[in-house]
């Protein structure tokens, strides 16, 4: 058997990689434990320990004091899962949308009510995104196929110490699979409705005694789901492929070394925009009336046809590189994280799904990110306590050039009016450094206190030029400012005895201010003026407990969240084309319930589930902003979340098993926007799946169904119709029907 990954310090190594890559993960949902009965393993009564990296050293899910929700390999393959936003109902107090003004692959993430529609490449998201170990700081493409993962992780709270930069909501972290030292290898193809293929493979060769290479390749294609009436494609549709290679190698007995690249390309129709109403009396509308064309004659309110006449597109590009050194000395453990990423994105967006394209947008996006992390962990006063240190640089470069047309039959064709807007931000220049330390101390075998503290400093630089659709002329305006604050966490732990573990903790989270980027000459500095940062303080008490001789698992946390300086992100009504600030809108409570649960009540058979109550109040709405009030409600922020999953695991005499699982996720009444004037309400649905499978050693076949009521939702939406703005329509970008499937897997 090689040596290398397999010596007990060997192994503890590559358990602390995973854990400096994991973070401050915690309690982990039922669903990711349904992994050890999907390989052939009889169940039986009692739920298995599941030790877990979760505050940078390895530890029982079950005494760990935060709050995740975690899906391993199997269950998302259980769950019918390929995308992120597939996660969206599975999430309490959680949601994964789509922001199709900026195509099919961008991002809207909210976990506590606490999350932004838009992503401006001047603006930070409040939940922060890692794929393995690096930091993603964009929207952009952040909606990531599912393939070869370990797990997908979604932390709830603000994660100020470990994580740090901009996490006030919460993280999602991507953990890829890494090579090791047997060989293995995978094939998987997939059939499916709006003729979806996909075909997979992934190899894991162990090269020499100390190395080994994982290679992972994809590529999916389907059809529009959402049908063009106009004559257009269909929209909707997919077309990606991804590239994935891994090299690990023991260079000493002491130091670990992964090397990781990877490349993936979509080049889609775009996200679909359908129409749910139109305003006659709106000025856009009207123009176009007088140029002889109604809107109001287009058919609204179906959520699977779209009249766009206009260009819609999305072509995106994402390399990523990574090299992690793991060296175990003899007190401590060193860990260096070098990460970079370049992201490319050219789209078109007929936002408002209809010919007269009231609103349609092309842009061209280059990302650049970087990131560098040194980390040292190790044991102290008798190894009763466990400490963790390190330092972050992030680098990040964006631009973002835009063209936004608007009433293109009213307006003749000239030099002047091709285009209603051109918007250029070229560039954003970002420069994020950070320290942080954290520490738990045994002060009894039974009681425990965890603290730590974080310092970031945020500096940006922008340069931001607009030329309006009345002009040939650039107005154009620079600006630079610098961010900071002071975070961290405290919580005391204690095991009550063998079935219960509670704890109480606060921990502050920060998200960087930046600067609107949208000129606006009646405003200072042409409208590219900063904005405050925002803190979010929480206070959070929970137990987790193994109950009914194991067969049992409740997990249960409460949590109250004082935010402050709240950054509302809301366009300008009446103005054409549209213009969107971003201010510093007062401050809010949050209060909430998240519980987890697992329940064997037979042998070889599991009902798990979780469920959310959320309470999102505007306590305080600063002066001279009118898109919210102290009576609004959060988006994307639902009352009432739940999940719901049953499986069975039938194994047959010949060592074969039949595998049968059903989900269901719903949420209740949400507002896709946070603005008053723009909400569209998505009310409560629920997302039922299925899927059965017939598993041997060596293959794998399943059938597999999702949204089997058919239910019509959306990822996300605008609303003009009641706001009196110049739009004059109402739109949303429609989740995905009912489908069916078939796929094949083979192992060697």
């Amino acid at each position: 058997m090689n040596q290398f990954l397999v010596s007990k310090r060997t192994i503890l190594r590559s358990a602390i990689v995973a854990a400096l890559g994991a973070g401050c993960v915690a309690q982990a949902n039922a669903v990711e434990e349904g992994d050890a009965t999907a390989k052939g393993q009889k169940q039986s009564q009692g739920i298995e320990e599941i030790l877990i990296t979760a505050r940078k050293r390895t530890e029982s899910l079950q005494e760990t004091p935060l709050s995740v929700i975690a899906f391993g390999s199997e269950a998302l393959e259980q769950q019918n899962v390929t995308n992120l936003t597939d996660l969206n109902t599975k999430l309490p107090n959680a949601s994964i949308g789509g922001s199709g003004g900026l195509g099919g692959t961008n991002a809207v993430f909210s976990i506590r009510g606490l999350g932004t529609a838009r992503n401006a490449v001047s603006q930070e998201q409040p939940v922060a995104l890692y794929i393995d170990d690096a930091y993603y700081g964009r929207s952009d493409g952040a909606l990531l196929s599912v393939l070869d993962v370990e797990r997908v992780e979604v932390l709830r709270g603000p994660q100020g110490t470990l994580f740090g930069r901009n996490a006030t909501g919460g993280a999602i972290r991507y953990i890829t699979k890494k090579p090791h030292d047997t060989f293995e290898a995978k094939v998987k193809a997939s059939i499916g409705s709006f003729n979806r293929t996909s075909v997979s493979g992934d190899v894991n060769l162990p090269v020499s005694d100390d190395s080994a290479l994982k290679l992972t390749v994809a590529s999916t294609t389907s059809d529009g789901y959402v049908e063009n009436k106009a004559g257009g494609n269909d929209v909707g549709d997919e077309d990606t492929r991804i590239f994935r290679a891994q090299w690990l190698t023991q260079a000493t007995d002491d130091i670990e070394i992964v090397v990781s690249g990877d490349y993936s390309k979509t080049d889609t129709n775009g996200a679909p925009s359908v129409t749910l109403a139109i305003n006659p009396e709106s000025s856009l509308v009207q123009e176009e009336a007088a140029a002889g064309f109604d809107a109001t004659l287009v058919p609204v309110n179906d959520y699977y046809e779209t009249y766009a006449t206009g260009e819609n597109f999305n072509d995106t590009e994402s390399v990523g590189g990574s090299i992690t050194v793991n060296w175990a000395m003899e007190t401590m453990d060193f860990i260096s994280s070098t990460n970079y990423r370049n992201v490319d994105i050219y789209l078109a967006y007929d936002t408002d799904g209809t010919p007269a394209s009231l609103f349609e947008q092309i842009a061209d996006r280059d990302i650049t990110m970087f990131s560098q992390e040194f980390r040292l962990s190790g044991l102290a006063f008798d190894e009763r306590m466990q400490w963790t240190a390190g330092v972050f640089y992030y680098d990040e470069e964006a631009s973002d050039i835009r063209d936004v047309l608007t009433t293109m039959n009213a307006r003749p064709a000239t030099a002047a009016n091709t285009r209603g807007s051109t918007r250029v931000v070229n560039p954003v220049e970002t420069t994020s450094i950070a320290i942080f330390g954290q520490m738990t101390y045994d002060v009894t075998d039974d009681f425990s206190v965890t603290t730590g503290l974080r310092y970031t400093e945020d500096q940006k630089d922008i340069f931001a030029s607009e030329r309006a659709f009345t002009s040939t002329e650039f107005i154009s305006a620079t600006d630079n400012h610098t961010w900071d604050a002071v975070t961290g966490r405290i919580s005391a732990e204690y095991q009550l005895n063998d079935e219960i573990f509670a704890f109480a903790s606060f921990a502050r989270g920060y998200r960087a201010g930046s600067f609107n980027d949208r000129i606006r000459t009646n405003l200072d500095n042409n409208g590219v003026e900063p904005y405050d940062e925002e803190i979010l303080d929480n206070i959070e008490t929970g137990i987790r407990s193994d109950l009914l001789d194991g067969t049992l698992r409740l997990n249960l946390t409460a949590f109250y969240s004082d935010y402050q300086d709240l950054q509302l992100t809301a366009p300008v009504l009446n103005s054409v084309p549209i213009r969107t600030l971003v201010q510093n809108a007062g401050q809010a409570e949050i209060k909430g319930l998240e519980g987890e649960f697992i329940w064997l009540p037979a042998d070889n058979f599991r009902i798990d589930g979780a469920f959310g109550y959320l309470d999102f109040e505007f306590t305080e709405v600063a002066p001279g902003i009118t898109q919210i009030t102290t009576d609004s409600e959060a988006a994307r922020a639902p009352k009432y979340s739940f999940t719901l999953g049953a499986q069975y695991n039938l194994y047959i005499d010949n060592g074969s098993e039949v595998l049968v699982r059903a989900d269901y996720g719903w949420k209740d009444d949400y507002k896709t926007i946070v603005d008053d004037n723009l909400q569209i309400i998505q009310e409560a649905f629920g997302l039922l799946g299925l899927n059965v499978s017939y598993i041997t050693d060596d293959w794998r076949v399943s059938v597999y169904g999702t949204n089997l009521t058919d239910e019509e939702y959306a990822l996300g939406g605008l609303g003009f119709v009641e706001s009196g703005g110049a739009q004059g329509f109402d739109q949303i970008e429609p989740g995905r029907p009912r489908e069916f499937g078939v796929s094949f897997q083979y192992e060697w």
